[in-house]
């Protein structure tokens, strides 16, 4: 589940609801565009696809949820029949839907019975079917909500839930923080660094011999720059700016709430998540003062909007400590006061490797004896990781995702951060909302929540700054 909008997420297919006449709500525009779609082919069956579009229309409004659930289900069939070449060399599919009903679709008086009918069923169709659903919201009480739900439902295998709930539990406590790389963003339809570098070297000469094969990848882009060296960085960017959406996981990690990352990533992607799920991004660092920000994100090797920033070859990782070194001491501020989640990156940046020796040497020296991992590496590539993990012993938790089953290791990475999101998602903003009262499963709690309701009413009622804080507090849980 993504705390966010579907415009902002890059998948393969989406449903929108629609009613009978084919109308939708405005919100749709940025995917359906400001005119009525045609009826599908199937409409007589209240669901069908736009045209040869990516686009899926549900009708949702004639009040009988057994029904919206029946087209879902004929919808995610028809996708698993279109859907062939998933985007981002995803294992499957990626269908993207909102919570149905619940605004304009004829279920709003009862959305906490509809939140567990939905989840349900597409966690069925999700295992009978070869495709990935994500549900997407905007909204804190629902999404919070739909977390809430989820959590009853849908555990992981014993091992990975572990694990999954541990992340969650620090992302709650604000212990967490994260560590970003280009994996992250290959599912966007970015290329691997690998890849990156042999895009750049179209043209080049000698860049197609066993001599360039062999040099390192910051090597390689050093003999690139010398044949280009005023565009170069231009180049980069223009590559990196290909794609539009951040990925599913830029996504489940913006669900995670935590203040603080640290990315070697040109692109803007988690900054994009984040903005989705309606926190702000204040502070970009190094260009953004971080002064009074909830939450800010360091761009080790520059951004995507500033190619003159970005880092690749090997006399910028040369100049890395003369030319950033207070970023550095950031990042190793991160590393000795919060646990680092690494995802998309196997750490062999040398600048990245000698700043977290220099902290496990000061760690050593000031705390001896103590060998907790400063964080935990969530690797995704196959058996080359193990003997890097060797390297990383006493420092980092590494986690080998291959070995969590039958799952993929990138799949099983977003299985794993989906279920870290709904561990760290928290009730408080559906428990005062009465849209979700449904939810409650003991007399007492539902009476509460309406006195907690009523107490705001009063504390609005005085129109006294006093009371303010008050009012704030119980906002907080949903009692807008």
């Amino acid at each position: 589940m993504v705390h966010g909008r579907i415009e902002d997420l890059t998948h393969d297919a989406a449903i929108v609801p629609v009613d009978e006449f084919l109308s939708f709500n405005r919100i749709w525009g940025p995917l359906l565009g400001e005119t009525w779609p045609s009826a599908p082919a199937t409409w007589a069956q209240g669901w069908g696809r736009v045209e040869d579009g990516s686009y899926w229309l549900v009708q949702v409004g004639d009040g009988n949820y057994a029904k919206v659930l029946q087209r879902v289900t004929c919808a995610v069939d028809d996708v698993c029949e279109q859907i062939r070449k998933p985007i981002g060399g995803r294992q499957r599919p990626l269908l993207a839907l909102p919570v149905l009903g619940v605004g304009r679709g004829g279920h709003h008086h009862e959305p906490g019975r509809v939140l567990k009918l939905l989840v349900e069923h597409l966690e069925s169709l999700a295992l009978s079917h070869e495709i990935d659903i994500v549900l997407v919201t905007p909204e804190p009480s629902v999404y919070a909500a739909a977390q809430f739900v989820r959590r009853g439902t849908s555990a992981l295998p014993p091992r990975m839930e572990q694990l999954a709930r541990a992340i969650g539990d620090r992302a709650t406590r604000d212990e967490l923080a994260l560590f970003i790389g280009a994996g992250a963003s290959m599912a966007a339809g970015l290329p691997s660094w690998t890849e990156l570098i042999r895009r750049l070297a179209v043209g080049v000469e000698g860049a197609d011999t066993e001599a360039f094969a062999a040099l390192g990848a910051t090597d390689q882009a050093e003999l690139i720059q010398s044949y280009d060296v005023e565009g170069f960085q231009s180049r980069v960017a223009d590559i990196v700016g290909t794609a539009e959406r951040p990925a599913l996981v830029h996504g489940l990690l913006a669900g995670l709430g935590v203040r603080n990352a640290v990315t070697t990533n040109y692109d803007t992607f988690y900054e994009q998540a984040v903005e989705a799920s309606g926190r702000e991004m204040k502070s970009v660092l190094p260009w953004q003062s971080a002064v009074g920000a909830q939450r800010w994100v360091l761009k080790l090797h520059g951004d995507v909007s500033k190619p003159e920033s970005i880092v690749l070859t090997r006399r910028h990782m040369v100049r890395f400590d003369a030319a950033n070194r207070p970023s550095a001491s950031l990042l190793q501020s991160v590393l000795l006061t919060k646990h680092l989640l690494v995802v998309g990156t196997s750490l062999t940046d040398d600048n990245v490797l000698r700043l977290a020796h220099e902290v496990q040497e000061y760690r050593e020296k000031y705390r001896p004896g103590v060998e907790e991992p400063f964080g935990t590496q969530l690797d995704a590539t196959d058996g080359v990781g193990r003997l890097r993990a060797r390297l990383w012993a006493g420092q980092l938790d590494w986690v080998h995702l291959q070995d969590f089953g039958t799952e993929t290791p990138p799949r099983a990475l977003e299985l794993l951060l989906d279920r870290a999101g709904a561990h760290a998602s928290g009730d408080a903003p559906w428990l005062l909302d009465d849209r979700f009262s449904g939810l409650f499963n003991d007399q007492a709690d539902k009476d509460l929540a309406d006195r907690a309701r009523g107490l705001l009413s009063e504390a609005k009622a005085r129109d006294s700054a006093m009371w303010e804080p008050l009012v704030a507090a119980l906002n907080r849980l949903g009692g807008v």
